[in-house]
């Protein structure tokens, strides 16, 4: 199973990087690749994704839960989706853990464990591994843009 670790910083408070990331709404347009984001409720969303991974273009429908959370410090959440065009399944456990940086600043740290089946499994764990380092800058990139972002 894949494993994928980053970490960055944002010039906030940790409650306000935590309060942003469990805004799906607001989260939506950092993810790369979203389509759409529904709310079912406090703890559930449904996310459309598409992505290219080597020579393969995926849209994954996935359902993503928060199963654990300690606000404003740590958060886990599982994702599960499939894309039948591809014949292929993801599922992804996401820890995300936030620390006081600097006096006004916090340390994102997240973990992703990815498994993946069908054709999309087929592409290798170096092409997802470089796809992933390329996803997870672009995302730090976003949230770093969108919460730093004069009001």
């Amino acid at each position: 199973m894949p494993l994928f670790e980053e970490e960055f910083t944002v010039s906030a408070a940790p409650e306000a990087v935590w309060d942003f990331l469990l805004d799906p709404q607001r989260v939506a347009p950092c993810l790369p690749g979203c389509e759409s984001v529904e709310i079912e409720d406090a703890t559930t969303y449904r996310v459309r994704l598409t992505v290219k991974v080597g020579f393969l273009s995926t849209t994954q429908n996935l359902k993503v839960e928060i199963v654990e959370s300690e606000r404003p410090r740590h958060l886990v959440s599982l994702a599960r989706g499939e894309d039948r065009k591809l014949a292929s399944q993801v599922e992804v456990k996401n820890t995300l853990d936030l620390a006081p940086a600097t006096a006004s600043g916090t340390l994102v740290r997240y973990r992703s464990e990815v498994r993946v089946l069908g054709r999309l499994g087929s592409v290798g764990d170096a092409v997802m591994k470089v796809k992933a380092r390329q996803l997870a800058g672009d995302f730090a990139a976003k949230v770093r843009a969108a919460i730093e972002r004069p009001a």
